[in-house]
């Protein structure tokens, strides 16, 4: 099995799993960091990011979801390709502009069933291990 490893970021002087990773919109690959959120169900970026894109983000499917202080934001979802190091994955990505945290959001949805995601603390890294 091939895998991937990522160590963590340093933010306000903790160690957390915030990884590069790249998404195709249109014909474009554009590159972002997200923080990999086991409590996400979905990955959600945030809509500035991509507002010079010729992409009508809202012509995606529109759901609400709920966040952690119970409230829900608008998020609209999309089939895109997620690029992990080597790796491509057709995935569920969603795009609002009601993000409220200041990272983007890698979610279970497609991620965590292409991978085994190993998140360890004590050597400050994350690693993904692909299934096939």
């Amino acid at each position: 099995m091939r895998s991937l490893t990522f160590p963590y970021t340093t933010h306000k002087g903790l160690a957390i799993p915030y990884i590069p990773l790249a998404l195709k919109i249109g014909a474009t690959w554009r590159r972002f960091w997200a923080f990999v959120d086991t409590g996400a169900t979905y990955s959600i970026f945030r809509v500035s990011e991509i507002e010079d894109l010729n992409f009508d983000y809202k012509k995606g499917k529109l759901i609400n979801v709920q966040v952690g202080d119970g409230g829900l934001i608008p998020v609209y979802l999309h089939q895109l390709a997620i690029r992990l190091g080597d790796f491509e994955i057709p995935t569920t990505v969603g795009f609002s502009t009601r993000l409220g945290v200041e990272f983007n959001l890698l979610g279970r949805k497609d991620i965590f069933e292409a991978f085994d995601v190993t998140f360890s603390d004590s050597r400050r890294e994350i690693i993904f291990t692909a299934y096939a």
